[in-house]
């Protein structure tokens, strides 16, 4: 793939995320529920996910890991664009959440619905490593543009797994899947199987990018 058309697949995939983001900055985002940079408070509760096919329930029993060797300049230290590089196990599998851009979807059809923070799960992100492929849709520079983008509220999102590990309890690092396009995303929705994102990927659907790195981790067993 050119760089051309790497640049034109992340605008595609952020172009809703960066108009968001001049809209609220100047009214702030959501705060974050930390005590500690890279540390969420330890929580117990349940959200679900998707499975081959199935719907899962996950249990949470830790609060969320970003990795604070990666820098990140939300309250959080959680941040999109960069993998982890000091992870909190040795033992951890990854974990894919798909973000729909541009289009919205009702609360009781997506796992992690728009301005409600999931448990366990940190409030906002930092994507201002996503600028410079944003800054010349909207004729600025990437250094103007990176403060709307520093600590922006987290996203709506579903879970997909690869893999159950035995429904014990363990780290997984997150990695996004922006989806611009509803009939995309319902198909994605009724499939609820990594397998058929991963093919959409491989085949490089317009509608389909990623998967993108971050210094995320969430703790739960899914069963």
């Amino acid at each position: 793939m050119s760089a051309r058309t790497t640049r034109r697949r992340w605008a595609r995939l952020l172009t809703p995320l960066a108009a968001a983001a001049f809209a609220v900055a100047g009214l702030g985002v959501a705060s974050a529920t930390t005590t500690t940079v890279g540390h969420g408070e330890n929580d117990f509760g349940l959200t679900t996910g998707f499975y081959r096919g199935h719907q899962v329930e996950f249990t949470y029993s830790k609060g969320f890991f970003c990795d604070t060797t990666v820098a990140a300049a939300s309250t959080t230290g959680c941040e999109a664009g960069q993998k982890w590089k000091v992870a909190p196990s040795t033992q951890h599998d990854p974990l894919y959440i798909t973000v729909p851009l541009g289009f919205s979807v009702p609360h009781r059809h997506i796992d992690c619905p728009d301005r409600l923070t999931c448990v366990d799960h940190p409030s906002t992100m930092d994507l201002s490593r996503l600028a410079p492929a944003l800054a010349p849709l909207f004729n600025t520079t990437p250094d103007k543009l990176a403060p709307a983008l520093r600590d922006f509220a987290t996203p709506g999102h579903d879970h997909f797994l690869g893999d159950l590990n035995a429904h014990k309890g363990e780290w997984w690092d997150v990695y996004v899947v922006g989806i611009t396009d509803k009939a995309t995303y319902d198909r994605i929705h009724a499939h609820r199987d990594l397998a058929y994102i991963t093919s959409l990927l491989k085949a490089k659907d317009p509608h389909v990018v990623g998967p993108i790195p971050t210094n995320l981790f969430l703790f739960f067993a899914a069963k």
